[in-house]
């Protein structure tokens, strides 16, 4: 089976230490490890080398001998999702809120099965349902910008981002902790993705990461870079000197005609 990629989403990964129950400190480092540590730990190595199937193996064999632990349901749908089963993660994750109903990751994981399906207004709900109980989640606020951005809600999706950027500045950056770099992947409309970024780092005054992103629009083929010299959101930048060498360079000024000639 040809395993699933996500699409503009970022999974929140409930992550627990390599031995969920041990302390971290030098007696529990000589305490042998128990079965359940165990299973933990061999589920998060197929994770890392993407064996997705029998990571959920061992996440369903968690969940059944731990019912009380939504975590374990949480990383079965994750590696579900991997797998392309997106119906079968979305039970595991609808399940894993009704062990704890204010598990947040849970519902924004939820939402990524409908972002996957492309029902971005039930994708948006969940995501809603996530902040409303952990409202300082930058990546939530990506997740439910990227579902804005794709029903053309420009709006919205740009106050999503904007509060995304308010919480992490290094939320949109390919080496960033969220895997955004999959999600910047995955925008149908990268250009002015780009330059959205670029207009909410210009209206902070920004203008180093403003240049990042207006680069990065031009390079993706936005064809309106040059709007930046008349849009009111850009005046705090404008007359930065590395924002402006660029736009001489990728969108230039029409040079005037000549005068006519003298009589």
């Amino acid at each position: 089976m040809k395993r699933f990629v996500l699409p503009a989403i970022v999974l929140a990964l409930c992550c627990f230490p390599l031995s969920l129950h041990a302390q971290e400190n030098s007696e529990a480092a000589n305490t042998p490890l128990s079965p359940r540590d165990k299973d933990e730990l061999q589920a998060r190595i197929y994770m890392a080398k993407k064996q997705y199937p029998e990571a959920a193996q061992v996440y369903s064999k968690l969940a059944q001998e731990n019912p009380k632990d939504a975590a374990y349901l949480n990383y079965l749908g994750i590696a579900q999702l991997q797998e392309g089963k997106t119906g079968d993660a979305r039970k595991s994750f609808d399940r894993a809120t009704k062990v704890d109903r204010r598990f947040s990751d849970a519902y924004n994981n939820l939402g990524a099965t409908y972002y996957a399906e492309k029902e971005y207004k039930k994708a948006i709900s969940q995501y809603q349902r996530s902040l409303s109980l952990k409202p300082d989640v930058a990546s939530v606020y990506t997740n439910i910008g990227y579902a804005y951005f794709a029903e053309k809600q420009l709006p919205k999706a740009m106050q999503a981002f904007h509060q995304a950027l308010t919480i992490d500045p290094h939320v949109f950056e390919e080496s960033g902790r969220y895997g955004s770099i999959l999600s910047y992947r995955s925008v149908a409309d990268r250009g002015l993705f780009n330059f959205m970024l670029a207009k909410d780092f210009a209206q902070n005054g920004d203008a180093a990461n403003c240049l990042v992103y207006l680069r990065r629009a031009h390079d993706e083929g936005y064809k309106d870079v040059g709007k930046a010299r008349t849009d009111p959101a850009f005046v705090k930048v404008i007359a930065d000197p590395s924002v402006k060498a660029l736009l001489d360079e990728v969108a230039p000024l029409p040079t005037p005609p000549p005068p006519p000639p003298r009589s």
